[in-house]
């Protein structure tokens, strides 16, 4: 039987897929993750009201994004807008490509 992971495990687990994948997405197209960041903060500034990632993420393929390789690519550009403050965390609201189960709504941070 696999031993289960602990919180701490799980968490670095995680950023080391994130990493792979978005160091793949890089790998396969120029700046990928670059764009992508860039393109995620100018979907918050229009929308302007909290968001799911997976909405701009459709969005971001609508103007010419490429899909990356591994959907958890998009770890990346998040957790940078994240710790740099550039998003921050305000609820959870129900992911229509994660069988409606909730996941973290997002916004620009109050002035």
């Amino acid at each position: 039987m696999a031993r289960q992971l602990g919180l701490f495990e799980a968490e670095q687990a995680a950023v080391d897929g994130m990493t792979r994948a978005v160091e793949h997405a890089d790998r396969k197209v120029d700046d990928w993750s670059d764009h992508a960041f860039s393109l995620l903060m100018t979907y918050a500034r229009l929308r302007n009201e909290p968001f799911l990632i997976e909405d701009a993420r459709e969005w971001a393929y609508e103007q010419g994004l490429e899909l990356p390789p591994d959907g958890r690519a998009w770890g990346a550009p998040t957790r940078r807008a994240a710790v740099g403050h550039h998003l921050v965390r305000c609820g959870t609201g129900n992911a229509r490509s994660s069988n409606n189960s909730p996941k973290v709504l997002w916004a620009l941070p109050a002035v």
